[in-house]
């Protein structure tokens, strides 16, 4: 097959950024004669449509956009051929454009040479107008098996553990990039990788569950948008997987969101799919779903129906057996509950309604949450340090911000950083009052960014 470029009319396309060519992943799927994975990566990172990757590749645009959906491999070999030619650098007119020694053989001889210039001009001279580009022959080289089997997938579920731990402790600001990464790779896994029906059952479930935590981690950014984009990825895998379990807690995630955004009428509309779900669910997924929504009841200002939906989460936490439950909600222990149950009553304890039992809710909370929960603790403690000032216990608000910040200024949380402008606000009221001032103070340093 000849490939001709309808923009450039030659017959090895130079319409392809140099920077591509050389990208690691790219290199590695050439070197590998991966012809599938290439589109991928083309239509991935090239502003190009799948017509023009065809006309580059010299296939047919139905041929690259079954490849790309997933439903078919590249598998002619002179259709593999004809991709891995269209993207190999030996074959580019971009070749001459491309510092010697990154493109072709490199001898150790090269190697070392080009090492000792790099030493040479950090020590004597001034790196900053190459340093900034040797990233870009960086790009993780990240390989889609061919077959997968049920370890591989649960090495992926320990990985989305993991992340998911590091939300808990860090909140989603500073790691998300890295679960919308992995995010991907579960994706390509899902849509180029072979496996028995089966296992397709678990990559679609391991799926679900790492958009869910991308998702929350994007929400918890305030990157709404990307949270809704991963949560409705996560519905369609797991309602394709049967999985009842993710489905109840993604739903019971979007309907925190909505609450947390102003919106409890939505957010009940999520909890009600969320409970019908949950008839298929563990004790501790209907804990949640009946405490949050007593948390959209809160927000509504319905003292009675909040109150009924916190007694039935108690009601369901006391059925729970730990053993039986999902690993992956092991996080929802007595404080996450006592914290969750008192931020529901907060709307209402504002106005004097229901304060001492929002008070004595979150004060366990506080003390119960495990160094793992800093997230949970400083938005625990956050509002319990909300209502001290609201009733005027100012020396009781001074001394719990003391307690608060340290762990707040450690969370990466547009959730977190929201409650402290709310502490900032709740002062204003009084005035000159000198304690009131000290809890501003303090609390406006911790809001100004770090310099480093």
């Amino acid at each position: 097959m000849s490939a001709i470029c309808e923009t450039c009319s030659r017959p090895r396309c130079v319409c392809i950024p140099a920077g591509f060519l050389s990208r690691a992943d790219v290199c590695d799927a050439v070197r590998s004669k991966d012809a599938t994975r290439l589109l991928v990566l083309a239509d991935r990172h090239l502003d190009l449509s799948q017509s023009r990757i065809a006309q580059i590749c010299g296939v047919s645009q139905p041929y690259v956009s079954l490849v790309l959906s997933g439903k078919r491999r590249v598998k002619s070999e002179e259709a593999a051929e004809s991709i891995i030619k269209a993207f190999s650098q030996e074959q580019s007119d971009h070749v001459d454009s491309i510092p010697s020694g990154l493109i072709g053989p490199v001898t150790d001889h090269d190697l070392a040479e080009g090492l000792i210039r790099f030493a040479g001009a950090a020590v004597f001279g001034d790196l900053s107008a190459v340093a900034p580009d040797l990233m870009d022959g960086m790009a993780p080289t990240i390989t889609v098996p061919d077959r997968v089997s049920a370890q591989d997938v649960d090495y992926l579920d320990k990985t989305t553990d993991l992340m998911e731990r590091w939300d808990f402790r860090f909140g989603g600001g500073l790691s998300r990039n890295a679960v919308l990464g992995q995010l991907r790779h579960v994706h390509d896994i899902y849509r180029l990788a072979s496996y028995t029906p089966q296992v397709r059952t678990l990559v679609q479930s391991a799926l679900a569950r790492i958009s869910k935590v991308a998702g929350w981690m994007a929400f918890d950014a305030a990157d709404i948008a990307t949270a809704r984009r991963c949560w409705v990825l996560g519905l369609s895998m797991a309602a394709e997987a049967e999985d009842a379990l993710v489905t109840t807690s993604l739903l019971t995630d979007m309907a925190r969101a909505s609450i947390h955004t102003g919106d409890p009428t939505t957010g009940l509309s999520m909890l009600g799919m969320a409970t019908a779900s949950a008839t298929r669910a563990t004790p501790i997924l209907r804990t949640a779903v009946a405490v949050v929504t007593a948390r959209a009841h809160g927000a509504l200002g319905d003292r009675r129906d909040c109150l009924t939906a916190i007694d039935a989460a108690h009601a369901h936490f006391d059925r729970h057996d730990a053993q039986t439950e999902p690993s992956w909600m092991a996080f929802f222990d007595a404080a996450q509950l006592a914290g969750d149950a008192g931020q529901a009553l907060v709307p209402l304890a504002v106005t004097g309604v229901e304060h001492d039992r929002a008070v004595d809710l979150l004060s366990h909370a506080v003390t119960q949450h495990a160094p793992d929960a800093a997230r949970a603790s400083a938005l625990s403690l956050a509002q319990l340090t909300r209502l001290h000032i609201v009733v005027g216990d100012l020396p009781s608000a001074e001394q719990a911000t003391e307690t608060l910040l340290p762990t707040a200024t450690m969370v990466r949380s547009a959730r977190v950083r929201g409650n402290l402008r709310d502490l900032v606000d709740a002062t204003i009221p009084y005035g000159g009052d000198p304690v009131a001032g000290r809890v501003r103070h303090r609390v406006e340093q911790a809001l100004v960014p770090p310099l480093a």
